[in-house]
């Protein structure tokens, strides 16, 4: 079984593997999943990474804690549909 992890991360990939002989993030068109699931996960991570500031790392973030919400709201649907698309090869978290 493959372990990997969506998260919001700045600067990287979405997806992470944490298994030992494959620990790292993977590039999303690594994964086999569909043409649509993809362009839906760089779309949820491009609003992510468009909160990164890079005068003053710190104060990056979502102008509104609504907006952060449903954000994370995406992430776990997101997780969900990478679960089912990859199978139970594959065991797919949300990490906030």
């Amino acid at each position: 079984m493959i372990n990997l992890r969506l998260a919001s991360e700045y600067l990287a990939s979405p997806i992470f593997c944490g298994d030992l002989e494959k620990m790292g993030h993977i590039e999303v068109g690594d994964l086999p999943i569909s043409k649509k699931l993809m362009i839906k996960i760089i779309e949820w991570d491009a609003e992510f990474q468009a909160t990164f500031n890079d005068e003053y790392p710190p104060d990056s973030g979502f102008c509104s804690s609504d907006a952060r919400r449903r954000h994370m709201a995406a992430g776990e649907e997101l997780a969900q549909e990478i679960q089912q698309e990859l199978g139970g090869g594959y065991a797919v978290k949300y990490f906030r």
